[in-house]
């Protein structure tokens, strides 16, 4: 459903306790009974899981190899194979404390996540400048924003996933505070608008986008690979009269807790030059994830779309 300002944010309805839904709800309410167990046992039952979907997940194992390949050559087997174990434990561990972010109380989600660098948020609103996070598909991303949504009022967009128990429970904590959301099919324009009006935009361009009509997308380098790469962020930036805050969200695994760290804004930028303003956006979202780089969605198929006379790498 729609409001008014055509913000997204599904309602709940009786059809969502149809039999048929009825193994996600068990499903959910697992994950409510872990959100009340202490951390180190969540943590440790998350490294289990995630060495277990390591063994069984064929296909999504070699995605993550085959993206490791790809972008750390310098690294040999062993080291890719280890980094991707690493990824699928964090992605674990961080799924199980979903059910915090969900339903835990306010003060406990503050103990949880911290901010780092919000004296820059803080800076361009008192200068009245419109703000655009820019952030990547890191595993603690949905942290990252709830936190930011607490204390200002934020936009993102939402591809909506299928099962409408998991959408609506996802869009209900992504739009907990002061978060609201816009379906990508509408386009970039309702951005503009809440930018305009001194929201932050919560963007992650860092995903194969060619499908998506309308969007404009040119090949630059990601991790030295030849990427196809949505080309919005320059436009956003000079329509709006944005800062450009790069943003990125980690899991610390031996605190079971999460830090937002955001940097300064980018200088000079846009600089009105398409295909340079999208190489340096890549280049920052690389800096980032070289931080962590076991907390990357590496699942994801980042080099889908290939340069013409390339076939796909995941074949």
């Amino acid at each position: 459903m729609t409001k008014k300002d055509n913000s997204y944010r599904p309602h709940f309805s009786p059809a969502l306790l149809a039999p048929r839904y009825w193994p996600t709800w068990l499903g959910l309410g697992l994950y409510g009974l872990l959100s009340v167990l202490p951390w180190r046992m969540r943590a440790g039952l998350g490294r289990r899981i995630g060495d277990l979907i390591y063994r069984m997940n064929a296909r999504r194992r070699h995605i993550v190899l085959v993206n490791l390949e790809l972008c750390f050559p310098e690294f040999d087997a062993a080291q890719r194979e280890q980094m991707a174990r690493d990824y699928f434990r964090r992605l674990a561990q961080s799924s199980l404390d979903y059910g915090v972010l969900w339903w835990g109380r306010t003060e406990r989600l503050e103990q949880m996540v911290s901010i780092e660098g919000m004296e820059y948020l803080q800076r361009c609103q008192e200068e009245g400048r419109p703000v655009i996070l820019l952030t990547g598909h890191s595993i603690a991303l949905d942290f990252g924003a709830t936190a930011i949504t607490r204390q200002f009022a934020t936009v993102g967009l939402i591809k909506p996933v299928r099962n409408p128990v998991i959408e609506w429970l996802m869009s209900r904590g992504r739009t907990r505070y002061r978060g609201r959301l816009y379906l990508r099919k509408e386009g970039l324009r309702p951005v503009v608008r809440a930018l305009r009006q001194g929201q932050a935009f919560y963007y992650l361009p860092d995903e194969d986008l060619t499908h998506v009509k309308g969007g404009d997308w040119i090949f630059v380098p990601f991790f030295g690979v030849p990427t196809a790469t949505i080309t919005a962020l320059g436009k956003l930036a000079r329509l709006s009269g944005a800062a450009v805050v790069p943003c990125m969200t980690w899991y610390l695994p031996e605190q079971g807790r999460y830090r937002v760290s955001l940097s300064a804004p980018l200088k000079n930028f846009p600089s009105g030059d398409i295909a340079a303003d999208t190489v340096r956006m890549n280049a920052e979202l690389e800096r980032m994830i070289r931080q962590q780089p076991e907390q990357y969605m590496w699942s994801l198929r980042l080099f889908k779309t290939r340069p013409d006379g390339v076939s796909s790498p995941y074949l």
